[in-house]
């Protein structure tokens, strides 16, 4: 989550990326309704990571300027993501838990992949077990509630976050949405965090936004979701 809101560095963006795609992008300040969110192992994915990787290239192939992070890489940076969580100051102390302690065990139960655009960055995950994702999704629903609003305190800075939900339809079973406001007191930003899980995948997409953007890129959003996981099928 909160590389989500402080990416300029790649250490920074990697945590963005895998916080996408794990439990850890919370939900809104409201917890979400309960949904059946068991597999059917017919419509489960297989992808290696090679796999993934080529899918993501040729989803890429015609969008100027795209970068595609594999898996690899991901995991390459992740140790330094890890790092700079845990050395943060969260308020509440338990959404510091929240955040950090689950990449470990993002790493040992899917394949990762992104894509880098110049306003936007992609993320999928494969879970090769459909019930490790289908725990993911519904341990992200149990902290909501205390985790809808936080501060965040590196390098002697303090940022406060909200988390307001957005409608998200796509053709993905479930489907997640917010607008995550942070604020240093002086100064406001606001990212669109979109999540979709279809059986195995999990597909999250993270971008700046503003209040009079936030709709066009909602539906934009839900295009990509359906794009990727077109492709990826």
């Amino acid at each position: 989550m909160m590389g989500q809101v402080v990416h300029e560095s790649r250490t920074r963006l990697v945590a963005a990326a895998v916080l996408a795609t794990s439990l850890l992008t919370l939900t809104a300040c409201n917890p979400p309704a309960a949904q059946n969110t068991e597999p059917t192992a017919e419509q489960a994915v297989e992808r290696s990571a090679d796999e993934l990787n080529k899918s993501l290239e040729e989803f890429s192939k015609d969008r100027p300027g795209a970068k595609v992070v594999s898996d690899a890489q991901l995991r390459k940076g992740i140790p330094q993501a890890q790092q700079w969580l845990e050395n943060v100051e969260i308020k509440p102390s338990k959404c510091g838990v929240t955040f950090a302690a689950p990449i470990s065990e993002q790493l040992k139960n899917s394949v990762m992949g992104a894509v880098e655009l110049k306003d936007q960055y992609i993320t999928v995950a494969i879970y090769p077990d459909v019930e490790a994702l289908k725990t993911a999704w519904d341990a992200q629903a149990e902290a909501s509630n205390s985790c809808a609003r936080y501060t965040v305190k590196s390098e002697g800075q303090s940022r406060a976050f909200h988390l307001a939900e957005q409608p998200v339809k796509s053709n993905a079973e479930l489907n997640q949405g917010y607008v995550i406001t942070g604020s240093d007191g002086t100064r406001t930003s606001q990212q669109l965090s979109v999540r979709s899980a279809a059986v195995n995948v999990l597909v999250g997409i993270q971008q700046a936004t503003t209040k009079e953007q936030t709709a066009d890129q909602l539906k934009a959003a839900t295009e990509t979701v359906n794009a990727v996981l077109e492709k990826i099928n």
